[in-house]
């Protein structure tokens, strides 16, 4: 292996085990009860970082050939690091008092339900929100290109019943936060109906002979014209002449 791909192979692995093995609440990850993530997720989160947008699950792979499984495990498309040393969501205890407010996300197109049903689980199973604004933003564009990002206001949700699970520095997991804990900015205007396209004129090919119906190729009848009166009597005359110089 060249020289250059081993550092790039070496750079890639450190990456790895910072996010995977050490802080993966840093990056908005909350990972299984095993440790693992689904590597597309992953590729996202590598693609954020400087330099690394050009990795591919190629690149991941060849990572784990280069330690020979030493300090990853990849099943059924998902990637552990088999080194961590965070602790787990699972041996948390729920907060008996979180952060006044914390910053979540969604699909813009989600929105609507959310205000309505409240904020109900994702991937994973877990609502998972952040003490971090420009995180919570970092992990909407994730999803969307124009996500919306609220405010949840947990304290009051905690009071309520809703409880609250740390992971990490920053960030926090729920089964579900009620509509009436979630303050965002105001539904989008209905769009107006869509007008039904024009259809564009069809141009004629090169080469090509374009017959219209429409058109009447007799300027005699064109706009409606009428032939002019005793039309017949003169094309009997000249039916008349025409026979009279044969004779």
């Amino acid at each position: 292996m060249a020289k250059k791909n081993i550092k790039k192979v070496h750079t890639l692995s450190r990456l790895l085990h910072y996010i995977l093995g050490m802080r993966p609440d840093e990056f908005g990850l909350v990972l299984d009860h095993e440790g693992f993530i689904p590597i597309k997720e992953l590729l996202k989160v590598i693609h954020e970082e400087p330099h690394m947008a050009y990795v591919r699950e190629s690149h991941v792979r060849e990572v784990i050939l280069h330690d020979r499984g030493e300090l990853f495990d990849i099943v059924e498309r998902k990637i552990r690091s088999k080194k961590r040393i965070f602790i787990p969501l699972e041996g948390q205890a729920a907060l008996p008092k979180p952060p006044k407010l914390l910053f979540a996300s969604v699909k813009r197109k989600t929105y609507p339900a959310v205000l309505t049903h409240g904020l109900l689980p994702g991937p994973g199973n877990r609502v998972v929100m952040t003490t971090d604004r420009d995180l919570a933003i970092r992990i909407a564009h994730r999803q969307d290109q124009q996500p919306v990002i609220f405010e949840i206001k947990a304290q009051a949700a905690s009071k309520s019943g809703t409880a609250f699970f740390p992971f990490g520095d920053s960030l926090y997991v729920a089964d579900h936060v009620p509509a009436q804990f979630i303050k965002g900015p105001p539904l989008p205007k209905d769009l107006p109906e869509q007008q039904q396209p024009v259809k564009a004129k069809k141009e004629p090919t090169p080469g090509s002979f374009l017959l219209g119906l429409d058109k009447d190729f007799n300027r005699t009848r064109r706009g409606g014209a009428k032939k002019k009166k005793g039309w017949k009597e003169e094309a009997r005359r000249d039916r008349k002449r025409k026979h009279a110089r044969w004779l």
